[in-house]
């Protein structure tokens, strides 16, 4: 593609690394997360919560590249950049797997690993979970846009920022919401392959790009009408 051909092999690879990073920090806060479910009863699903947003708060201010981050870009991307999202979701789950390997020969092995069976094992044996899991997805990827964007339209960058980046992470990873890229960490630590765990992966991966692209969507039109109402009013003043 001429703008894979435009990038230069050092912004490619600073790219892709960049993926690796930031589905090595989703990685992280998914373990962390895994570990206060399972150690820490009733709190432990609010302090997992609240622990899995380090990784998407590390993203965001590191300008990582994390795909359901990107998928808000989507309706300004442009089909000449689609490639970057394959490349992007690549990248997070080698990082995510990185996480998975490390933790497998760590300590944290016991209690993480089998939390994460259990979690995967419960949604993958639940009814309609193909429905399920998309609809998951969906509410997932728009908090996610939320929570990346905040730091563009946050009406101050300091605390309020910092806020609007963590809050939504904590409400989705609260409710279980099925994040496509956090789910591998699971799915490694499940240790098969199965049709429905490929098709649990495709349900989230669709359902997080629907909610992804709601907000902005919504954003592109509203620009698009305001320049259109510019534009009516520019050409009724030049006919004054």
């Amino acid at each position: 593609m001429r703008e894979t051909m435009d990038m230069t092999k050092k912004e490619l690879a600073v790219f892709f690394l960049m993926a690796v990073l930031s589905g090595f920090m989703i990685g992280i806060g998914g373990t962390a997360s895994l570990l206060a479910n399972s150690l820490l009863g009733v709190w432990g699903k609010l302090i997992g919560a609240v622990l899995f947003s380090l990784g998407i708060y590390a993203i965001v201010t590191y300008g990582m590249k994390l795909f359901t981050g990107m998928v808000a870009d989507i309706p300004k991307m442009g089909m000449k950049s689609m490639w970057r999202l394959p490349l992007c979701f690549f990248g997070n789950i080698i990082g995510v797997a990185l996480v998975a390997v490390l933790v497998y020969n760590s300590p944290l092995a016991t209690p993480v690993v089998a939390q994460g069976k259990a979690t995967v094992a419960a949604k993958l044996a639940a009814d309609h979970w193909a429905v399920k899991s998309f609809c998951s997805a969906i509410l997932c990827g728009w908090l996610i846009t939320l929570s990346v964007w905040a730091s563009k339209y946050a009406p101050k960058k300091n605390l309020s920022a910092s806020i609007e980046v963590l809050f939504p992470v904590v409400v989705f990873a609260f409710c279980g919401f099925d994040h496509s890229v956090a789910n591998m960490l699971y799915f490694y630590f499940l240790g098969e392959v199965s049709w429905r765990v490929v098709g649990y992966i495709v349900m989230s991966v669709l359902g997080n790009i629907v909610g992804g692209v709601l907000l902005p969507l919504v954003i592109l039109l509203k620009e698009r009408a305001k320049a259109e109402r510019l534009a009516m009013a520019e050409t009724k003043e030049q006919k004054k």
